[in-house]
């Protein structure tokens, strides 16, 4: 079991009066005062914030070497925890590094409190740094602690991989990444066997990433757990779209978007994803021939395409399927009658592409493909019955086409541009943008400037997003409430 601790970043008595009581009121069952947040720290006063929290308070003195806000002096510090540990607090966590002493001193004692041995990373290390200092900080306290800033999803799984392996073993440990990308050690900290984890108090972070204490409390080993799979995906919505749509049905449960750079997303990583209990996942750039690769068994879209966006973990098959096919389909529905006389032009040749050419080939449309790799556009069009065409020429066409859809990330938010030129329009053309962030992107301004209707990807990421919704849960999500969120998120 995962005891969820509510910290508390309170600087005054009454402030951890009223945190305290709202933490135990959400659900936690215990309290971390972080008693390094008090400006005036007297053994005088220790009492009185133990008397103040409502339930079983740890107390933490963290120093600023590890995140947190004490510069005491190391002859000063002792003394203060030597006060903490007798002030009647249930437990007190003490640091590796800068409390050994201490900590061995009391794991002789029988009258003392629970004592926590934590270390705290800044920035990713090794595995073996991790494992061995998680190793000794399980020597030196009843429980051991390590918490890791983590960057990207690969070193998030690694504390992952470290926990499965002590609670096989049975230590009684917490280990943590902090940032966005670790927060799958929280979500999944049941799983991973974590025997505490940490959680806030209205939006008041103790540490970069932590849920608060109700959305933790509700991680607890029964709920779904989601994930969006790409490099990059700090500017998706997909994780407010698909958690409006967990809500709107009343499942428990959490979106995580994880950041995987290119060559690091495997079947290890997709092992370990669903050793700690994801359920399924959505996959974008760069990774969607990866998920191919991995999927054991291919839906109907999914074979017709050659791509996965979306894997489903069941029975311990990994089922691959492309909603992109069906996001696009809604997506063009209504906005242009294609005929064989239609000139028809994909710009890139990656995953999305895939998805778009199998929906106008079926739509009988004669299309040309075009993207800076010329081995990816020939191969595309030998594949969907399209055409492959240099950029050059698409640069230098005087006539216009009747539907250009662009299916690369250029114009999204944090590549800016556009991979289009005005001349590929006339007045009545119609653009389909597959980017969503931001909702109107450069290529789409360009468009509407020579008379063109222009369309982004907002709507394919929504209908794509509720058809993944469909095969991970079985149920029918409230498609207006994903729209809503995901324009709300892009705001």
């Amino acid at each position: 079991m995962t005891i969820v601790i509510a910290s508390l970043v309170e600087g005054s008595i009454a402030g951890v009066t009223r945190s305290s009581k709202a933490a135990f009121r959400q659900g936690a069952e215990a309290v971390e005062v972080r008693l390094d947040y008090f400006t005036k720290l007297t053994p005088r006063t220790l009492p009185q914030i133990r008397d103040a929290c409502a339930g079983p308070t740890i107390a933490t003195l963290r120093s600023s070497a590890e995140g947190g806000r004490s510069k005491v002096s190391a002859k000063a510090r002792e003394a203060m925890l030597r006060e903490i540990v007798s002030a009647g607090f249930h437990g007190v966590d003490l640091e590796t590094g800068r409390d050994r002493a201490l900590l061995r001193e009391l794991g002789e004692s029988k009258e003392r409190p629970l004592t926590i041995a934590s270390a705290h990373f800044t920035e990713p290390a090794p595995e073996s740094v991790i494992e061995s200092t998680l190793s000794q900080a399980c020597m030196l306290g009843d429980v051991g602690k390590v918490a890791m800033t983590c960057e990207n999803a690969p070193q998030a799984i690694m504390l992952a991989n470290i926990g499965l392996k002590f609670a096989a073993r049975g230590k009684r440990f917490v280990i943590i990444g902090m940032g966005d990308q670790g927060r799958l050690t929280r979500v999944c900290a049941s799983k991973i066997g974590s025997s505490m984890i940490y959680a806030c108090v209205d939006g008041k972070e103790a540490a970069p990433g932590q849920l608060d204490v109700a959305t933790q409390k509700s991680m607890d080993g029964r709920h779904t757990v989601l994930g969006l799979v790409g490099h990059p995906v700090s500017h998706s919505v997909s994780k407010q779209m698909q958690e409006a749509a967990l809500e709107g049905l009343g499942i428990a449960g959490a979106y995580v978007p994880l950041d995987f750079p290119p060559g690091t997303f495997d079947h290890r990583a997709v092992s370990a994803l669903t050793a700690i209990g994801f359920h399924g996942l959505n996959v974008t750039i760069p990774h969607k021939g990866t998920a191919f690769e991995i999927a054991t068994r291919k839906e109907q879209a999914a074979s017709a395409t050659g791509a996965v966006n979306t894997l489903l973990f069941r029975d311990s098959k990994i089922i691959g399927e492309n909603t992109d096919v069906f996001g696009f389909s809604k997506l063009l529905e209504g906005k242009i009658h294609i005929t064989k006389q239609s000139r028809v032009l994909v710009v890139g040749a990656g995953g999305a592409s895939r998805a778009v050419a199998h929906v106008l080939r079926k739509l009988g449309a004669k299309f040309e493909v075009a993207d800076i790799e010329p081995t990816r556009a020939t191969g595309l069009a030998k594949s969907f019955g399209g055409r492959a065409i240099p950029v050059r020429n698409v640069n230098n066409s005087q006539e216009p086409y009747d539907l250009v859809v662009n299916c690369t990330p250029i114009g999204m938010k944090g590549v800016p541009g556009s991979s289009v030129k005005g001349n590929l329009f006339k007045r009545g053309s119609v653009l389909i943008d597959v980017v969503y962030n931001p909702e109107v992107t450069a290529a789409m301004r360009l468009a509407r400037k020579r008379g063109a209707r222009a369309y982004g990807g907002l709507e394919m990421l929504v209908q794509q997003g509720a058809q993944s919704f469909r095969l991970w849960t079985g149920r029918e999500p409230d498609v207006g409430a994903m729209r809503t969120a995901a324009r709300r998120a892009l705001r």
